[in-house]
């Protein structure tokens, strides 16, 4: 019997899952969740699910919800696991204050516009630390700008360095990620030889026609870069051979 076996079981009058029930009921809203994933959460102190008396795993509601909570915040507002543990330490049930709904997953073709932050904010809503952020600015990752004397950063700006501490907790540091600005640029350059001309177009109707033929293009190139990185996975860990 292993440990992702489809079963349920039944303890007074709570029904409890096994992993890979839960697996089953995450995929659907995260497709990338797996078994290993689960374990990794429960290792960082996120979910601790009951086991029985083989060792297996058995979740309950509670657990289930407070997954799709932590795995949330993770893909939907970029923050590192130990902010996500210390926000469900501070309130286990209660929806994200206002201020960290300003980190949801960005527009990838709107304004920019939106909330700002002080550097101090950054910090605290994503777990970095100044030298964190201040190497950032120095590697062009981020651009903080001055408003009456106070450097602000925008939500962009704060997902971006959201994702870099939790790079930076696996040793990879800002002077590390220049390569993946620089494949984004690339790409941008691609794009915009593509469809600069429509976008600059004195005809409204073809503006139009470009910025939403600039939608579709990010939105494929984006998931072409995110399939591209899901082979590449597969290769490292073995599983494209299983």
């Amino acid at each position: 019997m292993s440990d992702a076996a489809e079963l349920l079981f039944d303890v007074g009058d709570e029904r409890l899952l096994t992993i890979g029930s839960i697996v089953d009921r995450l995929r659907g809203e995260f497709p990338d969740i797996s078994v290993s994933k689960l374990r990794y959460l429960e290792e960082q102190g996120l979910v601790t699910p009951r086991r029985t008396k083989a060792g297996y795993r058995l979740y309950s509601q509670d657990d289930f919800d407070r997954l799709v909570r932590v795995l949330s915040m993770q893909r939907d507002e970029y923050l590192p696991l130990k902010v996500i543990r210390r926000e469900l330490e501070r309130s286990p049930a209660s929806p994200l204050p206002s201020a960290r709904q300003g980190l949801r997953r960005t527009d990838l073709v709107g304004t920019g516009k939106g909330r700002e932050y002080t550097a101090e904010e950054v910090m605290q809503l994503t777990g970095a630390d100044l030298g964190l952020l201040e190497e950032m600015e120095d590697y062009e990752l981020v651009h903080g700008r001055q408003v009456s004397g106070v450097k602000r950063y925008t939500e962009t700006d704060a997902g971006i360095v959201a994702a870099a501490a939790q790079l930076a907790q696996l040793g990879l540091r800002p002077k590390n990620l220049r390569v993946l600005k620089s494949a984004v640029d690339r790409e941008m350059g691609l794009i915009e030889q593509a469809l600069l001309p429509a976008l600059r177009s004195n005809r409204p109707e073809r503006r139009r026609e470009g910025l939403e033929q600039l939608d579709d293009v990010v939105q494929a190139a984006t998931q072409l870069r995110q399939l591209l990185l899901a082979r590449g996975v597969r290769r490292l860990t073995g599983a494209e051979r299983l």
